[in-house]
């Protein structure tokens, strides 16, 4: 029996925070800057979210 590697992926919630004069500028900062925000330190897993990344056999297959 081969062990073979899958990719997965999941799904993370959470909260950052943002300095802004309104909650529709919050979300407009957000946007623009969304390349630069750090993760979330304190999140968690959102449940149902783990599944397969790609069930493509060629693409499995050249990680194997």
């Amino acid at each position: 029996m081969k062990t073979i590697k899958l990719p997965v992926s999941w799904e993370m919630s959470g909260f950052v925070s943002v300095e802004a004069e309104s909650v529709e500028a919050a979300i407009e900062h957000f946007h623009n800057n969304i390349d630069h925000i750090q993760l979330p330190q304190d999140s968690e897993y959102t449940t149902g979210s783990f599944s397969l990344s790609s069930d493509e056999v060629e693409f499995i297959e050249q990680y194997n």
